[in-house]
């Protein structure tokens, strides 16, 4: 999945150990996305994401360089799920790479996996992302009371969702308002329409063989033999 400014690719085994490094307890870039694994190692994180409990993904920057990573889980029913990650290095945060992975993500869980909805969970001290979801058609379900502990106290937390109308509104907004944007089809509409037009040209020639053609023929045969 590629964007503007980032990719998001399959870790390697070089990624993971930059995950788990991301995203353990002591690092700001965990406490700021709610996504800290408690020490997880790089072979639990792959495991995980091996058996499918959590799929990640690298954020790779321009120059092919690990700059993030985000990930998805189911939760709830299915077509339900759970968001998380954030740029790793802080030198590297507020350049619009993050905002732009996330996009990617909701593309590819929206438009590619056919979801119905996503979450995810924020600290109310993180202003770029309040500010960042706030802006973007997310919708406030509600507070988690003392939901995080950060610098000697508890802090609450903010549950966010975006549904699946929701992301399409956006699109079609994004669509119209801006010459820039790129719809995240694949394959491009006319391709499409190409494609079913060489199979109605296929179906008006005399002969063509489909399953039920081949039925028919199959049935005539038999009536035949009797």
């Amino acid at each position: 999945m590629k964007g503007r400014l980032v990719t998001l690719d399959r870790p390697t085994d070089a990624d993971f150990e930059l995950i788990a490094d991301w995203l353990g307890p002591a690092s700001l870039t965990a406490v700021l996305s709610v996504d800290t694994n408690e020490f997880l190692s790089p072979e639990e994180l792959k495991k995980h994401n091996t058996t499918g409990q959590i799929r990640q993904f690298a954020v790779r920057d321009c120059d092919g360089q690990t700059v993030g990573t985000v990930n998805y889980r189911q939760s709830g029913t299915p077509g339900s799920y759970t968001i998380g990650g954030a740029i790793g290095d802080p030198a590297m945060w507020h350049r619009g790479m993050g905002a732009e992975a996330f996009d990617l993500l909701l593309d590819h869980l929206f438009h590619g996996r056919n979801a119905h909805r996503v979450q995810f969970t924020t600290g109310l001290f993180n202003k770029p992302v309040i500010r960042l979801v706030t802006r973007a058609g997310f919708v406030l379900e509600g507070i988690l009371r003392d939901y995080l502990y950060l610098d000697g106290r508890h802090h609450h937390a903010a549950m966010w969702s975006l549904l699946r109308h929701e992301y399409y509104e956006a699109v079609d907004i994004l669509s119209r308002q801006s010459p820039h944007f790129v719809h995240p089809d694949q394959i491009p509409e006319s391709d499409k329409a190409a494609a079913r037009a060489v199979l109605r040209d296929h179906l008006k020639r005399p002969g063509a063989e489909t399953s039920i053609q081949l039925l028919l023929e199959e049935l005539a045969d038999g009536e035949e033999e009797r």
